[in-house]
């Protein structure tokens, strides 16, 4: 009797170890299969990175992305018949979209004349519709201003942008965070301050 218990006991103790040992050879062949895939994934990341570095070593030269939307800026002014009024001109800082007349506000007013709205909104649409930021810059001449409501030109020519920019996030929709308004007063002037047309 005592014999047969013995022999269960090992028999017992010879199936664990067979269980021990498949479950090793499952992990040896788990760590086999995600070694070789990592292998591929390198060779496969290596591959991307290749393709990826022809695909950008064949960008466009500097400033062409600038300059197709000039073209299309000026193309706009030109459908729109905008040409004595608007003008694109590119510049170190970027695009910049220059209204070209001393009839859209009164002298030393900030308030907006038909005429200055009536170009707004001929811009408008194309000013929507392109992703880039917009700043709004208003300029005066270097005669001192007199009046209540403005104690310099500085302030003059910052209410003139504010005006502008209220206007187009107001009547035409463009998206308060895409555009700003700044004021450079008589300092920088964009044209010469020493004629009379030249102020105007």
């Amino acid at each position: 009797m005592r014999r047969r218990r013995d022999f269960a006991h090992k028999e017992d103790l010879g199936r664990w170890l067979l269980t021990y040992a498949d479950l090793i050879t499952l992990l040896l062949c788990f760590f086999i299969m995600m070694y070789t895939l990592s292998q591929a994934d390198a060779e496969r990341f290596r591959s991307l990175a290749r393709e990826l570095g022809q695909i950008f070593s064949e960008r466009p030269a500097p400033g062409e992305g600038l300059r197709r939307l000039e073209e299309r800026i000026e193309d706009y002014i030109k459908r729109k018949g905008l040409e004595g009024w608007v003008k694109a001109e590119r510049e170190e800082r970027g695009l910049v979209i220059r209204i070209m007349t001393t009839s859209f506000f009164k002298e030393g007013s900030a308030e907006l004349t038909q005429d200055m709205k009536a170009v707004l909104d001929e811009l408008a649409p194309m000013l929507k519709e392109l992703p880039n930021f917009i700043q709004v810059e208003g300029h005066t001449d270097n005669k001192p201003i007199r009046n209540e409501r403005f104690r310099s030109n500085w302030e003059l020519s910052v209410a003139r942008a504010t005006e502008v920019v209220r206007y187009l996030i107001q009547q035409h929709g463009i998206p308060p965070e895409r555009i700003a308004a700044i004021g450079y007063g008589e300092y920088r002037p964009i044209a010469p301050n020493d004629t009379e047309l030249g102020r105007a």
